[in-house]
């Protein structure tokens, strides 16, 4: 249990630090990144909502 708890604080950590890295070698300003990621993250969640819609129907 020990080995588990490490590894995820170890992950985590990870994330963080890569993500606070990739914030400031981007050479787009706050706004242009901000707008980026919404772009990302909603093309993201449109694409899990069609397959979600997908499976629904499939199940029909």
């Amino acid at each position: 249990m020990k080995n588990s708890g490490l590894c995820f604080i170890s992950m985590l950590g990870g994330a963080i630090i890569g993500s606070v890295l990739t914030m400031f070698l981007t050479p787009q300003s706050g706004p242009e990144l901000r707008g980026s990621l919404r772009d990302f993250v909603e093309k993201e969640v449109d694409k899990i909502r069609c397959r979600c819609e997908e499976e629904e129907h499939a199940k029909r």
